[in-house]
């Protein structure tokens, strides 16, 4: 079997990246697995024996498009390909579909979610989801989704969660001031990690904090992690004075220190396509309140294996941290609900294996016209 990847993610260019290393376990599922990444430089890297990724090169984004067409099409005229994959469903999705008809072979599309749906994506969303081949999703609720909106065929999709590992490297990070340790303040921490895009809400949890700091002055938010609205939420805290209940940590490549310190885990994205981070922190035995989205309902189900919210309510977000403050027994057992469930995911070798079996519903189909 011969896969063809047309990547967004320009992290592989680096062979060190966990990206990279990602892509080596891939092709460890085919005879040959090739990557054309949309960069600015042109490049050819040789990641194993089985793994080439190319870098398109490109002056803008546009260029870059155009170039990964013409490489990717150029690919195709040297060697027959079973699968074209491609983990979008826009503008990359678009260039697959062409070449998938032209070439006569499958298109595997892989969601994991519907970020930025609206205007010119939404309408090529529309066009490319329901003329994959096979469709590779993250969760039951995106099935659903894909089924009862873009009318997909069951029999084309795949569910295969995000795989975590569930253990990390122990972390060297040493927290500016160590009286921060919750040990030594007996102060009751929250954590959240993920980029600051405004699709993760961290807004919404500032908000919170804000109100229930009033009456628990002894709680800590801590937000690993950065992005664009990163300027935007500092100046919020700011104004509503809580520099003494949120913390900035930035990006960390290791996150263990922040999961072991942490008392409960805060995710409110307003849409999400499973959730990683939220296994991470199971693994880490800490209890989860999340919104509504991704792993909510099958991993985290409210007040057995987490408490969750409605998206962009801060009342209840605000009830539901107080909730998890006050109870010890609750925490304790939505944390040994979530381990207990987490245990029900497909492990390293059986998620392979779905990716492998969703190339091969790839390869007994065509796009449809």
């Amino acid at each position: 079997m011969k896969i063809l990847n047309l990547s967004l993610d320009k992290s592989i260019l680096d062979r060190n990246s966990k990206a990279a290393r990602r892509i080596v376990e891939y092709g460890d599922l085919a005879d040959s697995y090739i990557v054309v990444v949309p960069d600015k430089d042109y490049k050819e890297i040789r990641l194993s024996e089985k793994v080439f990724v190319y870098g398109s090169g490109g002056n803008n984004k546009i260029f870059q498009l155009i170039n990964v067409y013409r490489a990717a099409k150029k690919l195709l005229k040297q060697e027959k390909f079973d699968v074209i994959t491609v983990q979008d469903q826009y503008y990359l999705a678009l260039i697959s579909w062409f070449l998938a008809k032209k070439f006569k072979i499958g298109l595997e599309l892989q969601i994991h979610g519907f970020e930025k749906y609206s205007g010119l994506r939404k309408i090529i969303a529309d066009f490319t989801i329901p003329r994959a081949s096979a469709i590779k999703c993250v969760s039951q609720r995106l099935k659903k989704q894909l089924i009862n909106e873009f009318g997909v065929k069951e029999e084309k999709i795949t569910i295969a969660p995000v795989f975590a590992k569930t253990q990390f490297p122990i972390s060297n990070f040493q927290f500016p001031n160590k009286s921060q340790n919750k040990n030594q303040e007996n102060k009751f921490i929250f954590l959240t990690v993920g980029r600051l895009v405004a699709v993760k809400n961290i807004n919404l949890q500032i908000r919170a904090v804000a109100e229930v700091a009033k009456k628990y002055p002894n709680i800590e938010l801590r937000i690993v992690g950065d992005g664009p609205e990163r300027k935007k939420l500092e100046l919020k805290i700011k104004n509503y004075k809580l520099q003494n209940y949120v913390k900035f940590f930035g990006w960390q490549n290791n996150l263990e220190e922040f999961y072991s310190q942490a008392n409960a885990f805060l995710l409110t994205s307003d849409s999400e396509g499973w959730g990683m981070v939220v296994v991470e922190a199971v693994n880490y035995g800490l209890p989860v309140i999340m919104t509504d989205v991704g792993c909510a309902g099958e991993l985290i189900e409210n007040e057995k294996s987490g408490l969750v919210v409605p998206v962009s309510n801060q009342i209840k977000l605000e009830k539901a941290m107080i909730r998890i403050i006050n109870d010890d027994n609750l925490r304790k057992k939505l944390a040994e609900g979530a381990l207990s469930a987490i245990k029900n995911l497909p492990n390293k070798e059986e998620t392979m294996a779905l990716y492998k079996q969703s190339w091969e519903k790839a390869m007994k189909n065509k796009p449809n016209r």
